[in-house]
């Protein structure tokens, strides 16, 4: 594509994550959080305005925090964190004082005149007000990889790598979508795309038919793991087998009998 930027490290690692399992887009993001996570912990031991910043967003979200829980490593770094955050939470809900409910013409007038009149909700008083810091980091990663899949799609390399791996799931092949500018990136982006779907019908199907009485006795062959790989492919994410943390077909979830 005229214009694309240079090949990079991002470049070579994007081709790198067409043949692992499950979406490389996924897989990429997570292991921008994950990296993210990594450098924090040792930063919130050292610096107390990084902390100070992760108090204003109260931390991570769910899913971040228990990508934290699981490192190891984490206690020093995670209780300095959240002793600042549950001080923080102390303080403001010792401050805080009972209000009832307020009258029908008090009501109307919150109504009219758009606003609370001097009273705030406690989640607007509580909630942190910041984003989650590595969800930031995660839909940057998110942003430039797409980015950068679209503006090599013409390249060789990185379109075979884009062919033969498993695919973008649908979230992240929606966003490619909108993000394409000209009818050759759309075919080379779509018609792969497609083929893994017909690939995954024609698994399905089988997977099926073996899961029948009749023919439990036949052994599973590619579409042993179909299951798990729709899923992704729907979905995306991690977690269910074809992740980003785990590892692909050599994981011990895949075993010769399906669940």
């Amino acid at each position: 594509m005229p214009g694309s930027p240079g090949k990079h490290t991002p470049y070579y690692e994007l081709v790198d994550a067409q043949g692992q399992a499950g979406c490389p887009i996924c897989r990429l993001v997570y292991k921008a959080a994950d990296r993210y996570l990594d450098s924090l912990l040792y930063e919130a031991v050292l610096d107390p305005d990084v902390r100070a910043k992760l108090k204003e967003s109260r931390g991570f979200c769910s899913r971040h925090t228990e990508m934290l829980r699981r490192k190891p490593g984490r206690a020093l770094g995670v209780a300095l964190i959240y002793r600042d955050i549950i001080r923080a939470v102390s303080e403001t809900v010792g401050r805080g004082r009972y209000k009832g409910e307020s009258s029908p013409v008090s009501r109307f007038l919150d109504k009219i005149l758009g606003k609370t009149r001097g009273r705030q909700r406690p989640g607007s008083v509580l909630a942190g007000e910041r984003v989650c810091p590595a969800c930031a980091i995660a839909r940057k990663a998110e942003r430039n990889n797409i980015e950068l899949l679209l503006a090599h799609l013409q390249d060789e390399q990185l379109h075979d790598a884009y062919a033969k791996g498993e695919g973008l799931c649908l979230p992240h092949f929606v966003r490619a979508l909108e993000a394409v500018e000209d009818e050759e990136s759309f075919g080379l982006l779509v018609g792969p795309q497609v083929a893994r779907y017909r690939l995954m019908i024609r698994d399905l199907d089988e997977f099926i038919r073996k899961r029948d009485h009749r023919f439990r006795h036949e052994k599973y062959g590619e579409e042993r793991d179909v299951w798990l790989r729709v899923l992704n492919a729907v979905v995306g994410g991690a977690g269910m087998g074809l992740s980003a943390e785990s590892g692909g077909r050599g994981s011990p979830e895949f075993m010769d009998e399906p669940p």
